[in-house]
């Protein structure tokens, strides 16, 4: 019994060193591009309620590739300010609309991969209503007295905004990024009586240059799936 299980085994052991066991290939799944627009909203707008509560902000955005790391986009927001100081009070809402382009520095290599390292640049418009009241003027020889209240008049504002920033896919169509903005105005409409306390989507009314950060999450509705084409073999 013992000649034979030795005899056996020896006979195992030279087939595995002649005819080794390779692993079953599996079955490779085709890599696709999926391509949509990707739709965001700006959690960083959110914590205007701690850090300035005379504001209320909301934004989304939309982008779309046209070409391989070429992400048209549009922003849109709405901001409503009630500021009560002890000598006034300024009420203002509207909303803005910013139109550019995003490109991807990011290179991925595979078909499948979506990650971005973008710089961007963006032209942006504004239009809001804005008003004072309870206006009290402060004179130490006849004491303070109120003074007429403003009425509700149109503002308008125009600047460029440069963009830079990462996006990463967390899960399948769902992503996160954030960004830097620099932003440079252009020109803003005239009030002789009243001046914006804040130009919405740019930043304080008596500022040309402003700065500004934004943390957002997107979901992109995969409408288009391509393959990669194969060029043929000579």
């Amino acid at each position: 019994m013992k000649r034979i299980l030795k005899y056996v085994f020896s006979t195992v052991l030279i087939l595995y060193m002649f005819f080794p066991v390779f692993p079953r290939e599996e079955p490779v799944k085709e890599k696709i591009r999926i391509i949509g627009p990707r739709i965001g909203f700006d959690l960083s707008r959110l914590t205007l309620y701690y850090f300035e509560p005379e504001r209320t902000a909301y934004e989304i955005s939309f982008d779309y590739e046209i070409k391989r790391n070429y992400y048209p986009t549009v922003e849109f927001g709405l901001q409503d300010i009630k500021l009560e100081e002890p000598h006034y009070n300024y009420f203002s809402e509207g909303y803005y609309l910013k139109l550019g382009m995003d490109y991807n520095f990011q290179k991925n290599t595979a078909i499948d991969q979506y990650e971005m390292v973008f710089f961007g640049f963006r032209y942006g418009f504004s239009q809001q209503g804005h008003s004072a009241e309870s206006i009290i003027i402060a004179d130490d020889y006849w004491g303070d007295f109120y003074a007429e209240s403003i009425p509700v008049s149109t503002f308008y504002g125009h600047w460029i905004e440069l963009s830079a920033g990462v996006k990463a896919e967390l899960f399948k169509n769902l992503f996160v990024g954030w960004s830097f903005r620099g932003r440079l105005l252009l020109f803003k409409s005239k009030h002789p009586s009243i001046e914006p306390y804040y130009i919405h989507g740019f930043g304080r009314g008596n500022k040309r240059v402003s700065l500004g950060f934004t943390y957002s999450i997107y979901y992109r509705l995969p409408l288009i799936k391509s393959k990669p084409k194969i060029l043929p073999v000579p």
